[in-house]
């Protein structure tokens, strides 16, 4: 992957979100899987010491780490909580082991509480590529509405509880995207494929507590423009979720 610093030519909102968009196939096998994704895991270490991983690889975890060099550079994290504004949180390159991810902290914290993390990653096989990752660990399912929606993600994969169940709406600027295609790696290991309905929503059937990896990509093919003097065509968003969900009660 070819890294890029500024973004000279930018892409008009509306030329966005009016554009022919197609979902991409995922994987999420640690045997099998097809492409880089951004995941963000708050409290890491499940101690309560706030601290942040954030994994771009193939996997769930810590790998090589030969692409985040273009995500710790151009990307941002933030830490949102109850009734308080959104805080940036500071991100660095950690070895162990040889394998290689972002880490910080926001300091001791209990949930309820989301993690926001948008990157810029730049120019791959001539396309422009943004990544985005989400993490959401909440004590009471009602609490998913306080962050349900990120302010800082333009597309993104948003929790909401319904009627006794956990729905999911898939949104690119604040709209709903239609048929969008979401793949879940479920606490049991098992991997699934789901299909949004015309108002981009879906419902995830089956056991609710434990940990969900959600993944969505969409493609601009017809996209074209100069990112740090190189021309690209077409534009690739990729957007994670992870859910931290507690018994229902």
């Amino acid at each position: 992957m070819k890294a890029k610093c500024s973004f000279v030519r930018s892409i008009g909102r509306s030329k966005i979100v009016s554009g022919l968009f197609y979902i991409c196939f995922v994987l999420f096998s640690s045997t099998a899987l097809f492409a880089h994704n951004l995941w963000v895991v708050g409290d890491a270490k499940k101690n309560g010491d706030g601290s942040v991983h954030l994994y771009f690889e193939h996997h769930v975890g810590p790998g090589d780490g030969g692409f985040i060099g273009p995500i710790l550079k151009n990307g941002k994290t933030w830490l949102n909580i109850p009734d308080s504004s959104a805080r940036l949180i500071e991100l660095n390159e950690i070895t162990e082991d040889s394998l290689k991810y972002l880490g910080g902290s926001t300091g001791k914290i209990k949930p309820p509480f989301s993690i926001d993390h948008k990157s810029l990653y730049g120019i791959y096989h001539g396309r422009l590529d943004f990544f985005y990752g989400r993490y959401i660990q909440v004590t009471q399912m009602k609490e998913l509405s306080e962050f349900a929606e990120s302010p800082h993600l333009p597309f993104q994969i948003v929790p909401e509880w319904k009627q006794g169940k956990l729905s999911l709406r898939v949104k690119l600027f604040s709209n709903p995207y239609p048929r969008a295609k979401v793949y879940l790696l479920s606490p049991d290991g098992t991997e699934k494929e789901f299909i949004a309905n015309s108002k981009g929503e879906l419902v995830i059937p089956g056991k609710i507590a434990g940990t969900y990896h959600f993944a969505s990509y969409a493609f601009e093919h017809d996209a074209a423009g100069v990112f740090n003097t190189d021309a690209f065509k077409g534009i690739m968003y990729g957007s994670t979720l992870t859910l931290q969900l507690p018994k229902q009660q």
